[in-house]
């Protein structure tokens, strides 16, 4: 679908056919890995049901604690009031769809380069597929972050405190990356910031994601080169349980843990679809990171993102009715608390990224070190 806003817009056709493409389904490569024991959450558009799990084939078993039941439901909310005049907010609004247009041209030109050579060294065996898909994203990380620099379409504030002390490891520890989702420039904005978020000497990270995004050749070419990991299933209308082939579902639970095993970081947005009401909360929650992370004996790293909203909306009605340019993401303190159970991650989600992602403020140092220490 396209956004009521951008069919209003007079952008050359070149560009919007590239926005187009891109806009409405480059965000979902970070979608997350979320199951749920019962019915799917309500999805306001074919968009929304696009993202994460939440419904499991009856034979298929995780463990006890791989299955959570959301326990937030929110009422929508509206946007803050814009910071920009109406010329700001058309500049901003034209410098976003022109950013997205040319990440459309210059990813094919980047990655192909990169194509031919891993395909070279993995023939004559002096490079593995692991370390393939990994040069491949930090290609494409590099040139979503150059282009950014090029296109500055939002004031980007990203504080990760945390990952710079580690800078200097060159081992950082595995990790199950946790964030909220609020709008369809998350994509955007942790392709461009993930060394500032998790380190120059990060480690390799993968995600899951719904296979019919292959369909649009600018995510088949990023997602399969960077290895990330699809599921299939059927479009079966929004506000309907997902419904996954079982073979693609077990594929996906297999290959899982295969990039585990290999040392990849999972990278995981628990409330499984897009937020149209930031400012009210988090989305219902799913556990499915804290059994991720129990199973492979990894810690969980949250963060907060906020202010992409302000630039497209989640809410289809809203879209791109560019209100504000500041966007924060900020990565919290390791937890370094085990949790018991999905529903004890699930208050400490809600409570640490919800509140930053419903205000652009964290919680005092004193509460933060209650729900992650």
């Amino acid at each position: 679908k396209t956004n009521k806003a951008m069919r209003n817009t007079t952008t050359p056709a070149f560009l919007l056919t590239f926005a187009l493409v891109s806009c409405g389904k480059l965000h979902h490569n970070i979608d997350a890995f979320n199951v749920a024991s019962t019915s799917a959450t309500k999805r306001r558009s074919l968009i929304h049901r696009h993202v994460g799990v939440s419904h499991i084939p009856d034979e298929l078993d995780l463990g006890q604690n791989a299955l959570s039941t959301p326990i937030t439901s929110l009422l929508n909310t509206p946007s803050s009031a814009s910071t920009l005049n109406p010329i700001q907010a058309a500049l901003t609004k034209y410098a976003m769809i022109s950013y997205i247009s040319h990440l459309c041209i210059a990813l094919p030109m980047v990655l192909f380069p990169t194509f031919l050579k891993n395909k070279v060294m993995m023939t004559l065996g002096l490079q593995t597929k692991s370390a393939s898909e990994h040069e491949a994203l930090r290609v494409s990380q590099k040139c979503a972050s150059t282009l950014l620099k090029l296109i500055p379409f939002m004031n980007l504030q990203i504080s990760s405190p945390h990952m710079q002390e580690q800078a200097g490891d060159e081992d950082p520890v595995p990790t199950i990356w946790v964030s909220n989702h609020v709008s369809m420039l998350d994509t955007f904005v942790f392709l461009s910031s993930d060394e500032q978020l998790r380190g120059k000497n990060r480690r390799p990270i993968k995600t899951i994601y719904w296979k019919g995004l292959d369909s649009n050749p600018i995510c088949k070419l990023v997602f399969s080169m960077a290895g990330f990991i699809p599921i299939d299933m059927a479009a079966n209308g929004s506000g309907n349980p997902n419904e996954y082939n079982r073979a693609s579902f077990k594929n996906m639970l297999k290959e899982t843990k295969r990039a585990i095993n290999e040392g990849f970081d999972i990278f995981i947005l628990p409330e499984g679809q897009l937020n149209p009401a930031p400012e009210a909360g988090l989305q219902p929650v799913f556990g499915s990171p804290f059994a991720i992370a129990k199973s492979s004996k990894r810690p969980i790293q949250m963060i907060g993102l906020y202010g992409c909203h302000h630039l497209w909306h989640a809410d289809e009605e809203t879209g791109m009715k560019v209100v504000g340019r500041d966007v924060k993401v900020k990565v919290f303190p390791p937890c370094t608390k085990e949790f018991e159970s999905a529903e004890e991650f699930i208050d400490a989600f809600n409570a640490v990224v919800g509140t930053f992602g419903a205000s652009g403020e964290e919680l005092l140092s004193e509460e933060l070190d209650r729900w992650l220490t």
